[in-house]
């Protein structure tokens, strides 16, 4: 079997273990919700009530799974507690805890890691070393430090021997998509699978979320509004990466932002602006905009850390997503079909409109107000017209490179969400998109009259 990251997987009967852990809970977790769906003596209010119980017991079981499995689990629970504009409340607040708190390693092991990386240990090569880390994620820890010539640096240190265990989740989750896609051909993610297959292992090459931070900085050296840390390429390897230690509030403390004189608002229309400068104006982004990985400071100004998920767009599909995301601001159907189709989607019929359908819902999804976030709502509707779509002419191969653009535009929404924004998404992409899309093509039958 072909290797994600390079690392062999873990032990069979750890790998086993592992396995049945992931299926069992969310196993469980599905025959809760579908108990409760699929009781018909249930009043309106008592299944709420039923439901608000069992959001509250399944977001503790996932957390406490995710606390004793470490891994990609820990990063779906992340995901899940980003998406504040459709996750229940109840899973945005217990799982959010992971956003920066997940259990720390032993400073023995951090010690080994940085003389495996860096070739000494951390007291010999900084001048300060802080032991209690500032942060801890899903593969790695941040302690605060200081460099012998006196700049204050945080310093991200990968777990010792995440890579099999996220080399062991990868082919465990694949197994599940592949079951999956057998038994319901309607729910075919393997798309999905192959491309976060592809991605997930460079997040544990630092050299390379060095590099990339970098490149997002030069493309936003212009905007006053955004800051990216300096990288500290002499304390940097593979598994240690070294960075500008910035003090900012996290994005999704609203009172502390408050506290500080900043407009929530201003925020999420600083963090729109700027991937949207990202993905359609340099085809270059950071992908992982969760709560844990932006920050604010008095201005404001937000900054962006942890480039360990980013993606780069080729200049064609990069020009037609532009132009896509135009046909659907303008409700142009004809652009719509065939833009979708430049950008590589295809149905099983080849019907256009399956394709108009996922462009007018991702249209009609912010509500009649125009809202910055998916409003919970107006989902049900969207997703219910979709659906029957869908089921008729499903979509049948999705082009890789839209994943990380949808997983960022989700995440953002649930930032704008908390954020309570009242950014015009319409008013913000237009300009970016436009510029880029270039003037609007002819039809066969305006080119003939040309």
């Amino acid at each position: 079997m072909a290797s994600y990251t390079g690392a062999p997987p873990l032990p069979v009967h750890r790998r086993l273990k592992r396995f049945v852990i992931t299926g069992w809970n969310f196993g469980l977790i599905y025959s809760r919700y579908k108990r409760v769906q699929r009781n018909k003596k249930l009043s309106d209010e008592e299944r709420e009530r039923r439901y608000t119980f069992e959001h509250e017991r399944n977001a503790r079981r996932l957390y406490n799974t995710a606390v004793s499995m470490e891994g990609l689990i820990i990063k779906a629970c992340q995901f899940m507690s980003s998406r504040a504009d459709v996750a229940p409340p109840e899973y945005v607040s217990i799982l959010g805890r992971l956003q920066d708190a997940v259990p720390t390693r032993s400073w023995a092991e951090v010690t080994a890691q940085v003389k495996r990386d860096l070739g000494a240990a951390p007291d010999e090569i900084f001048a300060e070393f802080s032991r209690t880390p500032v942060a801890s994620a899903s593969l790695a820890q941040v302690h605060r430090a200081r460099t012998k010539a006196g700049d204050d640096v945080a310093v991200k240190v990968q777990y010792r021997g995440i890579e099999r265990v996220v080399e062991t989740d990868l082919r465990n989750l694949a197994w599940f998509v592949r079951l999956l896609a057998r038994i319901e051909r309607n729910f075919d993610y393997r798309a999905l699978m192959d491309e976060y297959c592809k991605y997930t292992p460079r997040e544990l090459d630092f050299v390379l979320e060095g590099q990339s931070s970098e490149r997002v900085a030069k493309d936003l050296a212009h905007r006053k509004d955004v800051r990216i840390p300096k990288v500290f390429w002499e304390t940097t390897g593979r598994r240690v990466l070294t960075m500008e230690y910035i003090d900012g509030i996290k994005i999704s403390d609203i009172p502390r932002l408050l506290e500080a004189g900043i407009d929530p608002n201003q925020v999420a229309q600083i963090m729109t602006e700027a991937y949207c400068e990202q993905i359609l104006v340099h085809g270059f982004f950071h992908a992982d905009p969760h709560p844990g990985n932006l920050m604010v400071l008095p201005g404001p100004i937000v900054v962006f850390i942890d480039f360990g998920l980013s993606k780069d767009l080729e200049d064609e599909f990069r020009t037609n997503y532009a132009r896509m995301t135009v046909a659907i601001m303008r409700q142009d159907e004809q652009a719509m079909a065939e833009t979708f189709r430049a950008i590589g989607f295809r149905t099983k019929s080849d019907d256009p409109q399956a394709l108009v359908a996922l462009g007018k819902a991702f249209f009609e999804s912010s509500g009649p107000e125009g809202k910055a976030y998916i409003d919970q709502d107006v989902m049900p509707e969207v997703n219910e017209r979709l659906a029957e779509i869908m089921k008729a002419n499903p979509v049948t191969k999705i082009p890789p490179d839209i994943l990380l653009i949808f997983r960022v535009l989700g995440l953002m929404s649930g930032l704008q969400k908390r954020l309570d924004s009242r950014v015009n998404m319409m008013e913000t992409i237009a300009p970016y998109a436009e510029a880029q899309a270039g003037p609007p093509r002819l039809s066969a039958v305006e080119a003939a009259g040309a």
